[in-house]
């Protein structure tokens, strides 16, 4: 009986050290997003703002003057462009994935064709490459395609980079679905693509739900491909414009704290919302 309440309070303690280990981070960004400059370089700190405001929430997506962060000035508006930029884009990559990966992985967990294990192990290879090992020879590729500053550009560097790992979860999933519906319904005269969207489709409700959630995370925090590809406001995601609120003599706080705050919302929700698709695929099952 003692045990078995130590090991109960051992998994609370640790369960509560960890749920601090991750919010802490983000309640102080809250605080600092409320806070003033002042408050912020206050000496001894404060943990609390005096007086809460949303100053740098307006001054981020009000849409009238200049923001200023850290002596640079920034276009009024190019936060609010970049979240629905950054939305736009990682909508669209996700679809694009999706509809690749999910179409060759079951192509290669159903059919049979010659070269088929060493054509996706190729590709699923290609996954342990790191990005900043090619980005010279993709900064190239993407000039002389005139894809710089493109959503297209973004788009198909997404695809190409995040395609073979999502590839290869499609495949481990279909081939663990029971082949006998889709058997049933080639017998019954339904074509192989009549069966893949009638019956396998189906099946893969909720893998896909898991699988839109990682991509669309995926996408979302990434960097060094948007700031490799993108140099004006236009075209820059919210992941790319936070860093330059960073002022090389003095930074204003409240407005980077307020542009992560934001950023981090949409990421959040759809955490939240396929919560239960995504703790199924890491636990191996959908």
């Amino acid at each position: 009986m003692t045990s078995c309440r130590a090991a109960q309070l051992l998994r609370v303690v640790a369960i509560t050290g960890i749920g601090l280990w991750s919010l802490a981070p983000i309640a102080l960004g809250v605080a600092t997003s409320l806070s003033t400059q002042a408050d912020v370089q206050a000496v001894p700190a404060r943990w609390l703002p005096r007086h809460a405001m949303l100053d740098a929430y307006r001054s981020l997506l009000g849409g009238t003057g200049d923001v200023r962060a850290g002596g640079s000035v920034s276009e009024s508006g190019a936060f609010a462009h970049a979240l629905w930029y950054s939305a736009s884009v990682t909508l669209m990559s996700t679809l694009a994935i999706l509809c690749v990966a999910i179409s060759a992985g079951y192509a290669f967990a159903r059919l049979r064709f010659p070269g088929r294990g060493a054509l996706f192990w190729a590709i699923v290879a290609t996954t342990v490459v790191p990005v900043f090992t090619v980005v010279i020879a993709l900064f190239g590729l993407m000039a002389d395609a005139h894809l710089i500053d493109r959503t297209l550009g973004l788009v198909l560097v997404f695809v190409s980079t995040t395609t073979p790992l999502t590839m290869w979860l499609v495949c481990n999933h279909v081939s663990e679905l029971p082949a006998e519906p889709e058997e049933a319904a080639l017998i019954d005269g339904c074509t192989r693509w009549q069966a893949f969207w009638h019956v396998v489709l189906p099946q893969m409700r909720s893998g896909i739900a898991a699988l839109s959630a990682i991509v669309m995370l995926s996408v979302w925090g990434e960097f060094l491909i948007p700031l490799l590809l993108t140099s004006t406001s236009a075209s820059k995601p919210v992941t790319v414009l936070i860093p330059e609120y960073v002022g090389k003599y003095t930074t204003n706080y409240p407005l980077l704290a307020a542009a992560g705050v934001l950023a981090l919302l949409p990421p959040a929700v759809i955490a939240l919302v396929l919560n239960r698709h995504i703790r199924g695929m890491l636990s191996g099952s959908f």
